[in-house]
């Protein structure tokens, strides 16, 4: 790391925006995700929006939001190119923990891509303990191919508004969320379950229960590789004993055929358990990598 770069680290602006574009426009080749939500981040009344500024110009950017209980997630940790390794990561993360300290109790969590060695070790220094790998798994949708000791009916019935809470104990309390290291995939986040996340679900009419309420599952679509790849049902959390996963990973597929998707994925865990069930359901990997999820209590 270079020479420590002295930055006035300060809440956003609207008039930021401008700086905020030539942060990122050259993340993944032009197609970062943080023009599209910075809106909504200003108005984010929860959590904190801070910027890197040097010179009177924003060089960089990070995020705190509140998910649910005493859970939280850092993310947009953006540097511009120009100005990385020079501690202006580090600094923001710095900011975003004090935030969550002053303003929140819990835990936090962050989530980052398996070659990112310097994020890793800013995570080691800040007191974060990294609590989960993950890679991205996809499925054809079913067909009429689907195996034949598959009910000819999807097995699956809506979640009511007032099941949030027993559905979030009943995810807590399956013994296949140790699989997903205990942990929900709320579109690129990770939380434990949480009754009001199950009722975001169930608003967006995304939730179900599973075989007689003998299983669970929630889903999110993921859109974020729209000009690449079509939108894609994607598990929130599946909840059920061990030796039915692989069925309802199956009924997943028929679930998402059925809901007029072509594909169905998973942002699984790198179990070594969890390995032969995703390939059992048709399953494969998608990505080499891995994203790492570390916490701080």
């Amino acid at each position: 790391m270079g020479e420590r770069l002295p930055v006035h680290i300060r809440p956003a602006r609207e008039n930021d925006t401008a700086d905020m574009l030539e942060v990122t426009r050259q993340i993944w080749e032009g197609h970062d995700y943080v023009p599209l939500v910075w809106p909504g981040w200003l108005a984010d009344p929860n959590g904190g929006l801070l910027v890197a500024e040097h010179q009177g110009r924003v060089i960089g950017l990070g995020k705190l939001s509140h998910l649910a209980g005493d859970d939280w997630w850092l993310q947009g940790l953006r540097v511009h190119p120009e100005f990385e390794r020079h501690g202006v990561a580090t600094q923001i993360t710095e900011a975003l923990v004090e935030e969550w300290q002053r303003n929140g109790s819990g835990t936090v969590r962050l989530a980052t891509s398996s070659q990112r060695l310097p994020v890793h070790q800013l995570c080691e220094r800040l007191g974060f303990v990294k609590v989960g790998e993950y890679s991205v798994f996809v499925a054809p949708a079913a067909d009429e191919a689907t195996p034949a000791f598959l009910p000819t009916s999807l097995d699956f019935r809506p979640l009511l508004d007032s099941e949030s809470e027993e559905a979030a104990e009943f995810a807590l309390n399956s013994p296949t969320l140790s699989l997903a290291d205990g942990l929900m995939d709320l579109s690129w986040q990770w939380a434990p379950p949480h009754p009001a996340l199950f009722q975001q679900a169930i608003q967006r009419q995304q939730a179900w229960w599973w075989h007689g309420r003998r299983g669970l599952l929630a889903i999110y679509i993921d859109q974020d590789d729209e000009d690449i790849e079509p939108p894609r049902p994607f598990i929130e959390v599946a909840a059920c004993e061990l030796n039915q996963l692989a069925t309802l990973l199956l009924n997943f597929r028929r679930l998402a055929a059925s809901l007029g998707y072509q594909k169905a994925g998973w942002n699984a865990a790198l179990h070594p358990d969890l390995m032969p069930i995703l390939e059992q359901a048709g399953f494969e990997r998608v990505w080499e990598h891995a994203l790492f999820v570390y916490s701080k209590s």
